[in-house]
């Protein structure tokens, strides 16, 4: 049998909630916690601007358990307003600014949002017109709303000026606030994270606060992180990566995160250089970019002892090649990681080359047959089914037995195997998802957004070698020939339909006769990818 169990933690010395993080917090209150380009925001800001935005919250109707939707950049408004909804009970439900009106609607409509509040503008991006068009009826309707298209969405909060904005003028007594928070406990849902699935439907993860906040709480102690650190990494808060490896991690250890509103190589040279970065986490492409960065041979940054830019790293820490970089594996259903290696600091010796660490203390990994769901032996590649403290509630409007196996083994749909020294060998996904930039993409998903257009038969969509990258978004779309569709009105539609990051790369128009044929009558898909990776 191929289990393995990762040290069960002493969870009890762990911050099981936001209102006990937020408390450790008050021994340094005027430690900074977020830093920007162009802003700063202290431990102690963080903790009353909060506390007066969850009476204003409270006034308006929200409470334990009320889906709070919020869409800001990485920043203080971000922090501020969630920590406000998360120290009453709220379920919060970070949205994606890069989401289009049509994806925007879905997720809010999805996950039955009952109050919403957003940014007036991310970046350059007026938020107004696009939360407009994905609620048509929306000013008809406003300030308390009444939509067909979001039916359970009451209220929308909107910084600075709309017609339909819902007031949030009012506030209870902060005693009122700080008697409600006292109620608030580990097994309360904390979070709502939306990802990727295999098909075109909307997935959203149930995390509790013992989940993450434990979790983030031993990635960070793991780690060594102090309020004498200093985190960077440009991965928003929407995403499980942002959240619980930046700021919770920053929450529960008292380390200043540094963040952007987008990213941008220079401008995160500037900012880690500047602030004293000590860890410089972010995917690898982000991570060439500021190191091949024309400033970098210039940049000063002696106090880097951890994190993904391996050349900022001082000698002794910097592997000799990227597979003998330390490193982990972990997906949104397990709040992050649920692998780590013996030293996240460190490189890996050479008998350990390539391998994404042991069982996280406190998880549990059993190894499957894909086909017959048979355990296997040590050695033996099958797919990672997990179980243990920081794996999800369930996945939301999923029945449980439909997410979970009768004894509560989650089969993840990633493939690998653990060696006698208990370290993984991560080889692949069972799944067509696509990873493109440590992002996950259905290609049902895209798909289904490209073959709405009239013209359109029928749309293979699938994930082709990108480098650091992981993987491209590719697309062959099969036209009718009496009804011609060219390139640029199929991305557009894309574009229109689907975040950025989800619009296929590489996309090839072609008529029904040059579709590759299997003997079934199925279209031969291996012939297709080729036509990519040639």
């Amino acid at each position: 049998m191929q289990k393995i169990i990762g040290l069960n933690p002493l969870l009890k010395g762990l911050p099981a909630s936001i209102p006990e993080a937020l408390a450790l917090r008050r021994e340094r209150p005027d430690d900074d916690f977020l830093v920007g380009i162009d802003s700063r925001l202290t431990y102690r800001q963080a903790d009353d601007r909060s506390l007066e935005l969850a009476g204003r919250l409270m006034a308006a109707g929200v409470g334990k358990g009320t889906r709070l939707g919020l869409m800001y950049a990485n920043g203080p408004d971000w922090v501020v307003t969630w920590l406000a909804a998360a120290r009453i009970g709220a379920l919060t439900v970070p949205l994606s600014t890069f989401s289009p009106p049509p994806e925007l609607s879905r997720s809010i409509r999805h996950a039955d949002v009952h109050a919403l509040l957003l940014s007036r503008s991310f970046g350059n991006t007026d938020l107004v017109p696009r939360f407009e068009a994905a609620f048509p009826g929306l000013t008809k309707s406003a300030p308390t709303l009444e939509l067909e298209s979001a039916p359970f969405l009451r209220w929308a909060h909107i910084d600075g000026a709309a017609a339909w904005s819902f007031p949030l003028d009012r506030s209870v007594p902060v005693e009122v606030v700080i008697a409600a928070q006292a109620q608030v406990v580990a097994s309360d849902p904390l979070v709502l994270i939306s990802t990727s699935g295999t098909t075109a439907a909307p997935k959203a993860v149930l995390h509790t606060h013992g989940s993450l906040v434990r979790h983030a709480a031993g990635l960070a102690a793991a780690r060594d992180f102090s309020p004498n650190d200093r985190i960077y990494s440009p991965l928003p808060f929407f995403w499980v990566g942002g959240l619980t490896m930046l700021l919770l991690s920053a929450l529960t250890s008292g380390a200043g995160a540094l963040v952007q509103e987008r990213f941008d190589a220079e401008e995160a040279l500037d900012l880690c250089e500047r602030e004293r970065a000590t860890w410089i986490s972010c995917w690898p492409n982000a991570a060439r970019s500021m190191g091949e960065h024309p400033t970098f041979p210039n940049r000063r940054l002696p106090h880097v002892r951890g994190g993904t830019l391996l050349v900022a790293l001082p000698e002794e820490l910097r592997p000799t090649a990227p597979d003998m970089a330390s490193n982990l594996l972990g997906m949104s259903e397990t709040g992050g990681p649920h692998t780590s290696p013996d030293d996240p600091c460190g490189p890996l010796p050479e008998s350990l080359r390539g391998t994404f660490g042991r069982a996280l203390a406190g998880m549990e990994h059993l190894v499957v047959d894909p086909a017959t769901g048979t355990e296997l032996s040590v050695g033996a590649e099958g797919e990672l089914f997990l179980r243990g403290a920081f794996l999800m509630d369930g996945i939301y409007k999923c029945e449980s037995h439909d997410v979970f196996t009768p004894d509560g083994w989650y089969p993840s749909g990633d493939l690998g195997w653990f060696g006698a020294d208990g370290h993984l060998r991560f080889t692949g996904r069972r799944t067509p998802l696509i990873k493109s930039a440590g992002s996950n993409i259905a290609p049902a998903e895209v798909a289904v957004a490209i073959a709405e257009l009239e013209g359109v038969r029928e749309v293979h969509v699938f994930g082709v070698p990108a480098g650091d990258r992981g993987e491209d978004v590719a697309a062959v779309v099969v036209i009718d020939p009496s009804a011609p569709v060219d390139l640029e009105v199929v991305l557009s539609a894309a574009r229109q339909r689907l975040s950025s990051y989800k619009v296929p790369r590489y996309c090839r128009i072609v008529d029904p006769a040059e579709v590759p044929m299997l003997p079934t009558g199925k279209p031969d898909l291996v012939q297709i990818r080729e036509w990519f990776t040639r």
